[in-house]
């Protein structure tokens, strides 16, 4: 079998194509790397397991919506924050009339706009376990009024000044969610981060390594070697500001892509254990046994 036929069963989608599924039109530019709009979540994309290659970031109106997230369940209220992780696994299950505020953001447009990254990635994707977030009226109406701006500007006529205008509206959305979870964290003192803004930096920088090489690299000197730094130290920074290991985030990653893979896909296990880059398919079983108790085909029998 030829590994490098096999194509992921997970729909990939960029903003461009979301925004040309919803019947919208290629937008130049910036216009292309956003999405703000007043939804009432009928989107069928997402009653199938989906990528986006975006932040998400958006508060609940009306009504009440639930789904998966990387396998685990979410729901969305009225005053409910969310805030998914580019390439998260997403997936509606329900939809009751759920209407929200939506936000997402390209990666690279993130990059580029200028807003403190060092101290925002590290504070939005602290949030990754914790998608939904119920939030105050008087906050989620605010950040309404935000992502509101930014709709009627992606919707308005093209100017000279567009990408600016957009740009610096979607960098203050960006910091009032930031705003509103610096206030969580102050009512949660439990979720606070004592790590230095250090050690939040190598997290991030680990965190976005680890999503473009999980399937090919899980030794901890892969990742170490990148950041420039020993084994040692990556596992004690890592470990210190997100409470599991540098082995434990590889695993994670790696498992979550085979449980999806099993639960959704057509494919083999043996075709899986290609896929992810495993020597053999008995490499894979031993390996998904270690960390699920339990075999592929048990996993996958159960679904």
């Amino acid at each position: 079998m030829n590994k490098e036929t096999l194509e992921a069963p997970i729909n990939h989608f960029t903003l461009q194509e979301l925004i040309s599924m919803t019947g919208g039109e290629n937008r130049p530019g910036i216009l292309g790397e956003c999405i703000a709009a007043s939804t009432e979540s009928q989107m069928e994309a997402f009653r199938f397991p989906c990528r986006i290659n975006a932040f998400i970031i958006g508060v609940g109106t009306e009504g009440e919506s639930s789904g998966l997230v990387n396998l685990k369940e979410f729901t969305i209220r009225k005053d409910t924050m969310f805030i998914f992780a580019p390439n998260s696994i997403l997936q509606a299950q329900s939809l009751e009339g759920m209407k929200a505020h939506i936000l997402a953001v390209s990666t690279d447009f993130m990059k580029r706009i200028n807003i403190d990254t060092k101290h925002l990635l590290p504070l939005l994707l602290q949030f990754t376990s914790y998608p939904c977030l119920e939030i105050s009226h008087k906050e989620c109406q605010a950040l309404r009024n935000f992502i509101s701006l930014v709709e009627q500007e992606t919707k308005g006529d093209v100017s000279e000044f567009s990408a600016e205008i957009i740009g610096g509206l979607i960098a203050g959305t960006i910091y009032k969610v930031g705003d509103i979870l610096q206030h969580y964290l102050a009512e949660h003192p439990e979720l606070e981060d004592a790590s230095h803004n250090r050690a939040k930096e190598y997290f991030t920088q680990f965190t976005q390594l680890l999503s473009e090489h999980y399937k090919q690299e899980r030794s901890v000197g892969f990742y170490a070697r990148q950041l420039c730094i020993t084994p040692k130290y990556l596992t004690t920074l890592i470990k210190r500001i997100s409470g599991r290991s540098v082995s434990e985030w590889i695993d994670n990653y790696v498992i979550l892509e085979a449980k999806t893979l099993l639960k959704y896909s057509n494919m083999s296990i043996q075709e899986i254990a290609y896929y992810l880059h495993f020597p053999n398919q008995s490499f894979f079983g031993s390996y998904f046994k270690r960390n699920t108790g339990m075999s592929p085909s048990q996993y996958k029998a159960k679904q």
